[in-house]
């Protein structure tokens, strides 16, 4: 049992020296101009390993941005339209205020204070941001472009504790290189009867 608790112990302290020096390397890379001639092969694999290890690692927090971001990775998906029924995003203050004033479809902007650890409006906003909210024959559906915009700096963390800035520019240097794959999520839920 103490084996075994040792173990665990080392792989808890490895797994964060890892993070911890792959945040810092993200952020090194971060700093650069986003400009394809910026990055080497080499640079490219490592955002690449971020990227995968971000949708992996988010997964439990965040089930539905790391659906729409691992989803990239499949060249089947490239300019596909993909359908999810779900309505996570009907708990969303946000969503509820958009739908009480809905007359016509609405592109969807959080603000940036929405993204942070903890925030309850981090898993919608990262998952439907820039999305656009229709409703229709009973159902709200938001469609999301997955793509990645060339400039775009998200800060994630807990705020004052643990900054963790994300150059989204990164991913679109991956995109452009044919490495994941832009497509279309539409997230459709049922309204309740009122």
């Amino acid at each position: 049992m103490v084996k075994l608790a040792k173990r665990t112990f080392l792989a808890v302290l490895l797994l964060l020296a890892l993070s911890f020096a792959g945040l810092q390397r993200l952020n090194h890379l971060s700093a650069r101009p986003v400009e394809l001639s910026e990055f080497s092969w080499f640079n490219k694999v490592e955002i690449y390993t971020a990227y995968v290890l971000m949708n992996a690692l988010g997964a439990p927090l965040y089930p539905e941005i790391a659906k729409e971001g691992s989803l990239m990775l499949l060249p089947s998906s490239e300019g596909q339209v993909m359908t999810f029924e779900s309505d996570f995003f009907l708990e969303s203050k946000f969503i509820q205020n958009a739908l009480d004033n809905y007359s016509e479809p609405v592109r969807l902007a959080w603000p940036p204070n929405s993204y942070g650890l903890g925030n309850a409006e981090t898993r919608i906003a990262l998952a439907l941001n820039t999305g656009t909210l229709h409703v229709e024959n009973g159902k709200a559906k938001v469609s999301v472009p997955c793509t990645w915009p060339k400039q775009s700096l998200v800060n994630v963390g807990l705020p004052g504790f643990l900054d963790i800035r994300v150059q989204e520019g990164l991913f679109w240097v991956l995109e452009q290189e044919g490495w994941i794959y832009p497509y279309t999520a539409v997230w459709e839920a049922d309204l309740p009867v009122t």
